[in-house]
Parts: C-alpha cells; sequence; structure tokens
C-alpha cells in the first residue's frame, strides 16, 4: 500500500506543566489539550549537518557532520475565556494556562469579591470599600465591575492599587466616583512576566512544560520548554498569543491521535466596544482608532550547550525582555492627539484593551505605564495614519512578586 500522508489538522496539541527540569509531565487529553490554529504549529528537526572541510584525496566531499540543535516548537491560539458563564476557580482555568505559566506569565487566582459602596473617588479613580484587600498592588491588572451612580455599568482595569485601597482605573468618567457607586471585582485568572529572585524562585515563576503533538498517527514529545508569547490582533476580532518554545526533542511514535480530547472550542471575544461599556482600546485612556495591534514580549529563550544530552543541547531558559506596544491609529488633529510631544516629553500612562464583555469568556491586556517612543506617518485606506509603538514599562512588583509591563487577565 501506498505511504500514509500526514494531515496536520488531524491534531491535537497537549501541555502540561513539569514537577522539575528533567522530569517530564504526563499530558492528558482529558485536561491539557490546547486550542489552536490550523496551520500554525511548526517545529524543527533536532539534528543539523555541517559540511566537512576534511581532504580525503578525491574532489569528492567527505562525510558530513550530523549534530544536534536546540528543538523548536510552535503554535498560535484565540485568547479566549474558560466559556461564557464559567465561573472562575483555583481549579477551573483559562485553556492557555500551562502555556503561559512556560512563558514566564505566572497564574494567579483572584476569587470574587462583592459589591461594595466606595468611600471616596475622582473621575479616574475609587477608593474600594468593604472586603477589598489593603495590601498595596493586590489588584494590578484585574477587573471592576462598577453598579449605581457614575460610571454604572462599567468594568474598569486596576492600573495602581495602594494599601489605602485606592484604585487607579484605566477608565477616564466625565465626574469623580463617589459613594453611590459600587465596586465589585469578578473572580478571574491573571498573568504577569516574572523576574525570579532565586533559584528556587524559577520553579514557580518559570516552570518547565512538556509538549505532546499528536499528528494524524504520530506522536512527538519534547520536555524541558520555556517559551515566550506574543500578542495581537485586529479590530472587531479576538486576540491570539503566538508562542514559540524552545526544550528537548524526545522522540516519534506511531501512536493514534486521542478520541476524548477535551478542547475548549467555543468563539473567543471581540476587541469592539459594545453597548454602554468604555472604548474597547485605549491609550492614556482615550479610546484609539485601530485596524491593527501586536504586543511583543521582545525577549529569547535559548537552550545552552550541554554534551550530558541525547543532542548537545540543555532545555530552553528565559531571557530578559522588552515588551513593545504597536498599533495603527489614524491621524488627528495636533489639539486632540499629539504623540510627538508625547514621545519628546518622555510621557507614561496606561494601554488597555478588553474583548468581550460576558463573564467566563472575558479577556484584557493590561500595560500600566507605557511610554511613547516613535510615530512613522502611513496611510490607511484614503485616512492618514501612525505606525505607533511604545515600551510597557516595569512600575514594580506588583503583591505577589510579579512584573507589570503586560497583565493578561481572563474573568
Amino acid at each position: 500500500m501506498p505511504d500514509p500522508v500526514i494531515r496536520p489538522r488531524n491534531g491535537v496539541l497537549l501541555i502540561a506543566l513539569q514537577s522539575a527540569q528533567g522530569v517530564a509531565a504526563s499530558p492528558s487529553a482529558a485536561t491539557d489539550a490546547i486550542p489552536f490554529e490550523d496551520g500554525s504549529i511548526t517545529y524543527n528537526s533536532p539534528y543539523q549537518t555541517e559540511a566537512s572541510n576534511e581532504a580525503n584525496g578525491s574532489l569528492v566531499a567527505a562525510a558530513p557532520l550530523v549534530v544536534g540543535q536546540p528543538a523548536t516548537f510552535g503554535f498560535r491560539s484565540r485568547l479566549k475565556g474558560a466559556g461564557a458563564g464559567v465561573t472562575y476557580t483555583s481549579s477551573v482555568k483559562p485553556p492557555l494556562h500551562a502555556p503561559l505559566q512556560a512563558c514566564g506569565m505566572r497564574g494567579l487566582f483572584t476569587a470574587a469579591i462583592a459589591a461594595a459602596a466606595l468611600t471616596a473617588g475622582t473621575a479616574s479613580s475609587a477608593t474600594l470599600g468593604t472586603g477589598f484587600s489593603t495590601t498595596a498592588q493586590a489588584y494590578r491588572g484585574l477587573p471592576l465591575l462598577l453598579t449605581g451612580g457614575v460610571g454604572a455599568g462599567r468594568m474598569p482595569l486596576i492600573t495602581d492599587y495602594t494599601s489605602g485601597k485606592v484604585a487607579t482605573l484605566s477608565d477616564l468618567y466625565g465626574s469623580a466616583l463617589d459613594t453611590s457607586t459600587s465596586a465589585a471585582m469578578p473572580a478571574n485568572w491573571s498573568y504577569a512576566g516574572t523576574s525570579p529572585a532565586d533559584v528556587s524562585a524559577r520553579a514557580t515563576d518559570h516552570p518547565y512544560a512538556t509538549i505532546y503533538w499528536y499528528e494524524d498517527g504520530n506522536l512527538q514529545q519534547w520536555i524541558d520548554c520555556h517559551g515566550t508569547v506574543d500578542f495581537d490582533g485586529n479590530t472587531a476580532r479576538p486576540g491570539f498569543g503566538a508562542f514559540s518554545f524552545t526544550g528537548v526533542y524526545m522522540g516519534k511514535t506511531a501512536v493514534a491521535v486521542p478520541t476524548n480530547a477535551v478542547i475548549a472550542n467555543h468563539s473567543a471575544p471581540l476587541l469592539v466596544q459594545g453597548s454602554g461599556l468604555p472604548p474597547a482600546m485605549q491609550v492614556n485612556r482615550k479610546g484609539l482608532p485601530i485596524s491593527r495591534w501586536s504586543w511583543t514580549n521582545g525577549g529569547n529563550v535559548e537552550a545552552p550547550e550541554d554534551p550530558n544530552t541525547a543532542y548537545g543541547y540543555a532545555g530552553g531558559e528565559i531571557g530578559g525582555r522588552a515588551t513593545i506596544f504597536e498599533a495603527d491609529p489614524l491621524m488627528t488633529l495636533v489639539t486632540t492627539r499629539d504623540t510627538l510631544s508625547e514621545i519628546a516629553a518622555f510621557a507614561n500612562y496606561p494601554i488597555a484593551l478588553q474583548f468581550g464583555s460576558v463573564a467566563g469568556n472575558r479577556v484584557s491586556l493590561l500595560g500600566p505605564k507605557a511610554q511613547p517612543i516613535e510615530a512613522s506617518p502611513t496611510d490607511r485606506g484614503s485616512f492618514r495614519a501612525e505606525t505607533t509603538r511604545w515600551q510597557a514599562l516595569n512600575p514594580g512588583k506588583d503583591a505577589n512578586n510579579r512584573d507589570g509591563d503586560r497583565i493578561l487577565t481572563f474573568s
């Protein structure tokens, strides 16, 4: 019979976190299946060749060197929650929990907090009431649900939080918030980059992952994987995460595609403003007319050379990062928005993106402190636009020792 062809669309991707380096996890199709875009799976060979420079008494080249190389694996996935109406718990997590953690974005579950009246407020801040913590930066990056009074129906993100319960918000209101407004917090999972303080912290901040890729009858495996993730999308479309991992290749075997895979195949929320909601995309607390956006990690993962491994390289290790947000806002009058003046003044302000409004399937991305660094003229159809870039800065550690350059939250 002819050789069977391989159809990547008939594939299942499993990712599970390891307990330690060198200790492979055992991903389960029932709990560890990852949704991915068809055609986005990429991986390399564990081998590379080098031409020989040996003279052998003829004009024919000598046998080449066949040597190992770091193993890479990548995929693209939509940013979506656990599902409409699903309530997050410490065990009910977003579909991308494992790959985000293996990219150094440590996850944190925050339980719901019941609505309580504000004790004070301004046009861009709220002093929260009963039930909220007095720990500084306990809620940075997380959403609030406002009811009654000014801001009713809005869901701002918290860009800064003090021990006095003062929450600086990503929204700007026409008048000051006051005690007639109540604030609640939905149960959520948030993910933020980390900078481990010591070796023991790495196990929590930068866990390794085991990857199983079932591809139409073949199973390939990688262990000790670390990665980076870039986010991007378009207006009125879902956001995407582009994951790129480096690890150790563990071989290929003939294994059937799992039939019991549980995959989050519901629709992803869109970057579009709903009725009565704040702008879906805000820079410096103002809606910005864009057609596309990206938020790149700007970091790297390297596999150190190690002769005590099968291919001469150890698992991937996460390096530094410089997260850059880019978008293409339409140009406007300088009296309305003057990005060049902001660049010259080294301005800092928040950037916030919010996808969807249905509990269990809401997603947000926040940079509490971003600095504009470039604004180049371009065209968008018949209109003048600016390709604008901002670098997300770190406003300091949050209450859970996570950095604040970009925060991804599912609520």
